[in-house]
Parts: structure tokens; sequence; C-alpha cells
């Protein structure tokens, strides 16, 4: 690897002001920015090709290096991918493109650390920011940001269970972004030795995924995980072979089941893009498979065995949750209300299909144990409960659990942010339950506004204590390095099995242990009661 980095700088160069960059593929052009608040200048390159287009032969395939181009091309605008089940005027099949965004000049001698995006989007929508306001906060830091595209939905999740179509392409397209980035960040003044990936929610399960992942080893350096990880149940498609046979015989009314993958390959492969991209309407749920084994596979064993036995990279972990993930469904109570008197009426209808309990009277039981982790009475009576259920079941217990796993194998480190602002956006709210929702954190974290007139001063000192935060682990693989006034003169002891030490990020900083602590033993203990072994997901 240093070889070839040293090769790349040899006939590598940037030019004029620094916006035109010679990558090995060709030049770009990129421009340059000020941030809106201290007026810092940084250089954005958008849409910056990192694989070849997945179209034709390299439709279902890993990603396949790019192809050089003529004359300087200009990296100010990207296409995103398919947006399963939406239709967006920049969406395709074209789609695998990357941004960089630097606070120092590329050419000049600087080798900051890097901190690379996976966005969410439950691996069906979402896409890497090509704008101009969101990495704000994050360029008067001194680190480089790098935000990617990947595949989603059938084009990136697709699986026929076999060798034919594997699966996991939108994985191994974020993996191929990241050895883009370890090979070419330094021509933006990023340190290829100090890269950490990020995401949330299904980000932060792709971050975790690439922690377990053989193939991943030695790519970054760090992991910061928001709101998610490879434990949680929406990260695993349990159905990949129904999918794929029920997309085929939607674009082909002929097509049945007792057809081959192969046949059913080449049904996708011979369809056109939009006509794949119509099956949302019907498909839409996609997530990682494991995989059989063969050359190429990014995952092939249980993801729950993995973390427990530590096969895991060995790099320091930042761990997170907001205080009350699943408070999203306030925004609309009427229908979680009916939701809710399903729980009521049927106990089972708590029980995750992870969980893989085959016996109803065993399914009815376990139902009935996690009901009573919240209340003793009827949940559509107590609805701030049903909230609590809905954040550990689909959010928060699977990356408490995650943390604990791993934490014997790595440092890791963990936080919830509790803190309830204007910035954040959320005005539904419950009496006695917590007040941020799934995702409220990224306000803090990427900008969304040019100014912070009207907004009041905790909301600018959570905004600076969040991003110094994530920042300084970026930096110094700790959160809170050494003890300073803007975070309250606090040091955060490592997260372990036995002792779950996290920061509550709120009005006030504060060190506490074991978060969740109402309810997540009672989980573990649900699970070791009634869950088929060996786990997958938590």
């Amino acid at each position: 690897m240093e070889k070839f980095l040293l090769l790349l700088c040899c006939f590598s160069a940037v030019f004029g002001d620094g916006t035109i960059v010679q990558l090995p593929n060709g030049k770009i052009q990129g421009k340059i920015a000020y941030t809106y608040i201290n007026k810092i200048k940084f250089w954005a390159f958008q849409g910056i090709p990192y694989a070849a287009p997945p179209v034709g032969k390299n439709r279902f395939q890993p990603p396949q290096p790019v192809d050089n181009w003529n004359g300087t091309r200009a990296a100010t605008h990207s296409p995103i991918c398919y947006q399963t089940g939406l239709n967006h005027k920049d969406s395709g099949e074209d789609c695998l493109y990357l941004h960089v965004y630097t606070p120092k000049e590329p050419g000049t001698n600087s080798s900051l650390p890097v901190m690379l995006n996976i966005h969410g989007g439950t691996y069906r929508r979402g896409a890497g920011f090509a704008g101009y306001i969101q990495p704000q906060y994050l360029m008067e830091h001194n680190v480089v940001i790098v935000s990617i595209n990947y595949r989603l939905g059938p084009f990136g999740f697709l699986s026929t269970g076999d060798k034919i179509i594997p699966g996991n392409m939108g994985l191994k397209d974020q993996q191929y972004a990241i050895k883009w980035t370890k090979n070419n960040i330094h021509l933006f003044g990023g340190d290829p030795n100090k890269i950490t990936i990020m995401g949330q929610s299904a980000g932060s399960a792709s971050v975790t995924y690439h922690l377990l992942s053989r193939s991943s080893s030695g790519l970054f350096r760090a992991a910061i995980a928001q709101s998610g990880s490879a434990l949680n149940t929406w990260a695993f498609q349990r159905h990949p072979v129904d999918t794929a046979y029920g997309i085929a015989a939607m674009i082909d009314p002929n097509f049945s089941r007792n057809k081959s993958t192969q046949e059913l390959s080449d049904v996708l492969m011979n369809a056109g893009a939009e006509a794949i991209h119509a099956t949302g309407s019907k498909y839409s749920t996609f997530a990682p498979v494991l995989e059989v084994e063969h050359d190429g596979a990014f995952i092939t064993e249980s993801m729950y065995q993995k973390a427990a036995d530590g096969e895991v990279n060995k790099v320091p972990y930042l761990g997170g949750i907001c205080s009350e993930e699943g408070i999203i469904v306030a925004t609309n109570i009427h229908n979680w209300e009916k939701i809710v008197k399903k729980f009521d009426d049927d106990a089972r209808n708590l029980v995750d299909e992870d969980m893989y309990i085959d016996d109803d009277s065993k399914k009815l039981e376990a139902g009935n144990a996690i009901k009573k982790i919240f209340t003793n009475g009827s949940l559509l009576d107590h609805i701030g409960s049903s909230v609590q259920y809905q954040t550990d079941n689909r959010y928060v217990r699977a990356p408490i659990k995650f943390a604990e796993l791993v934490s014997e194998y790595i440092d890791v480190y963990f936080y919830q942010f509790s803190y309830h602002g204007k910035l954040g956006k959320n005005t539904h709210l419950i009496e006695g339950i917590g007040k941020v929702g799934h995702g409220e954190d990224l306000n803090y974290l990427w900008a969304g506004h040019k100014t912070f007139d009207g907004f009041p001063e905790s909301d600018v000192l959570t905004v600076r204590r969040y991003v110094g935060l994530l920042t300084n682990f970026a930096k110094y693989l700790n959160p809170l390095p050494e003890k300073s006034d803007l975070f309250q003169n606090l040091t955060l002891p490592k997260f372990t099995k036995t002792r779950k030490t996290y920061l509550d990020i709120d009005k006030d900083l504060t060190i506490k242990e074991n978060p969740r602590e109402f309810s997540f033993q009672k989980w573990v203990d649900v699970f070791e009661k009634y869950a088929k072994k060996p786990l997958i997901s938590f």
C-alpha cells in the first residue's frame, strides 16, 4: 500500500488555487467555499467517481475500477442511487460517486484525520450529501470529510442466496469507497492511515458490518456508529430469495418459482433499470444478507456470533444512541395507537421474527414477558411505555448489546444524545420518556442552517460539543482526551461488559452507567430464555 501511495505522489499534482486535482484516472475541478459562521475557507469536490458505473454486465456485481477520462471533470454535482419506492430526478443506476471536503488546500503539505460518512435510509433510500452547507461545522475542526453513495434497494441488496447473485453489493460499494479514500485522500490533505468510518442508522449498521468483515481489515483506524448496529433486526434480510423471485415475477409475469436462480438472474440482467426500480411499489424491504462462501464474500457468518467471539477488526469504537429513538411514531399517534392495540390484543405481535420462535404458545409467553418489561397493564393505556418498547425493539437494544460484546476485544466508548433543542425539530413529545428521536442528533452534526440566529445558546453549545466529541475521537481515538471547559472538565471511561459507562449529552454533560437500565437486562433475559440459538440479530 505504501509503495502504491508513493507512486501516486510521483505523478499526481494539484494546480492553481487547489480546485483542480489530478487523480490516477484524470483531473477533477472542485470549488472553494466558506463556512457561514466563522468564514473558514474549504475546498469541496462533489461527484467523484470511485467505481465504474454498475450497469450492463456490472449490475449485481462487485464494484469495478473506474475508466480513465480525458480533460477536466467538473466535481460540483452528483447523481444519486435509485431510491426504493420514490422517484427522484437525479437518481439512477450510475451512482457510485463520493464527495470530499477539506479545510486545507489540496497539494499543500498536510495530513489531517479523515471522517468517511456512510448515510442511513434503511438500505433503500438516502445519498452522500453533495451540498456546501452540511459539512460546515466539521470544516472548522481540521478534518477531511468524505461522504459516499452506495447502491440501494434491489440494486444493492438483492440476493439469490447462492453464488449467482450473492448479495451485499451495497456493502461492497462502501468498502470500495473506503479503499479509494485510502489510496487517494492524501491528494486532498488527508492522512490515509487516519480514516474513521462513521454513519447513522443503516449507515451505523454498515459501520459495524465493516468491523465484522475480514475483507475490511486494515482499511480504517476507528469507527463511529450512531443509532444502529449489524445486530438490529432491520439490518438483516431474512427472506432474500423470496424477494428476488417476486421481483423477477413482477418484471416477467410468466416467470415462476420453479425456475433456476440463473434464469432469475437472466431476467433481471435483461430488464431495464426502471423496470427493476418500479418493483419497489411492492418489494421495498432490503438489507445485508449472510452470503454463501465464495471469493469476494463480505460476510458469511452470524453477526452476533462474530461479535461475541471477538472476530472483529481491532480498532477503537464509539457507539451512540438517542434518548428515545422510537418517539418518531408520535408524529402520527393515531396510527401508532392502532398498532399498539394489536400488541394488547395478541402479545405475540411484540416478538420479533429474528427470535425464531416457532411454537405459538412459547411465542405468546415471550410476548407477555416483553410486555411486562414496560407495563403490567395495557400498552394502549400507557402509550409512553409503548414508545419505549419501540425505541428498544427497533433501535437501541442492539447497539447496546453490540457494544457490550465487542468491548471484550476492542476499546469502546458510548454516549446517549438526550439534549432536546430547537435545532432537533421534534415537537411531538410524550410525558415521562426521552425527547430525542431517531436521527435528531444529526441536526447538531451536519449543518442545516446558514446562521444560528433564532436558536438558543444551548443549541449552539450542543453543536460545539457534539461535533467536538466526534472529531476528537477521529483525531485522538478518545472522545474526551483531556479535560476542558467545553466538556465540563469530564473524561469518559471506556464502556465494558461489567461497567457500561456512557456520556449523557444534555444541557449538562453527565457520566452515567447502564444505558436503558430499566429495560436492557430484561431484554437479555427474554432472549436467553426464548430465542432460538445461535443468535444472528438481537
